[in-house]
């Protein structure tokens, strides 16, 4: 058998393994844990965070997803549910890293503390197929606002996650959702916390 041939056989295997794993939707619970950005805060700065609800979902057919299934020939074979929604997955990532960072957080917005307001533009995984393996990629798009009692200041942040599967076990997609969580914690958290630093002097 020629190398060629053989490639054919697996790709086949692998391509009826994927359809018989992903004809059905699944919901993936995920939550943004171990806070990655270790940088504490020079004062005690208590803060609220919130989000206002304007996610963009993806529909068809009357069904709201987050995230499509495809099977080893590219074809989609279903729909990635994530609970809890776009908005508290990311309201919790910050809160995470706030806190590890010194952050007292509360619940409820004060002119007397700044507040971090989240607005989700997108939160979708998606496979990307080739020849051997999968890429299950999570993109993340935000944007930012911080309010301060006289002045507010906002901007858009993207982070994108990869990990790359031979099979396409649930785990690999949270594993891609985590990285790009991640991702975007890296690119927010020090910027975020150095804005209110700056501006801590009005408190």
């Amino acid at each position: 058998m020629n190398l060629s041939r053989f490639k054919q056989i697996i790709h086949l295997i692998i391509s009826l393994i994927n359809l018989g794993c992903i004809l059905t939707s699944k919901t993936f619970e995920y939550k943004y844990e171990n806070p990655i950005y270790s940088e504490k805060t020079n004062k005690n700065i208590t803060i609220s965070v919130n989000y206002s609800e304007s996610y963009k979902s993806f529909s068809r057919n009357k069904i709201t997803f987050q995230g499509i299934f495809k099977d080893g020939f590219g074809i989609e074979r279903g729909y990635i549910f994530i609970n809890p929604q776009a908005e508290e997955i990311v309201k919790n990532l910050f809160i995470t890293e706030l806190k590890n960072s010194g952050f007292t957080i509360t619940n409820l917005p004060s002119n007397d503390n700044p507040e971090i307001e989240i607005q989700v533009n997108q939160m979708f995984i998606e496979p990307e197929v080739g020849f051997f393996v999968i890429d299950a990629i999570a993109v993340i798009d935000i944007n930012i606002f911080v309010h301060f009692k006289n002045k507010s200041f906002n901007r858009r942040f993207k982070a994108i996650g990869e990990a790359t599967i031979l099979l396409q076990p649930d785990y690999f997609y949270q594993l891609a959702l985590d990285r790009s969580m991640k991702n975007l914690a890296l690119k927010t958290i020090p910027e975020v916390i150095s804005l209110i630093q700056d501006e801590q002097k009005d408190f």
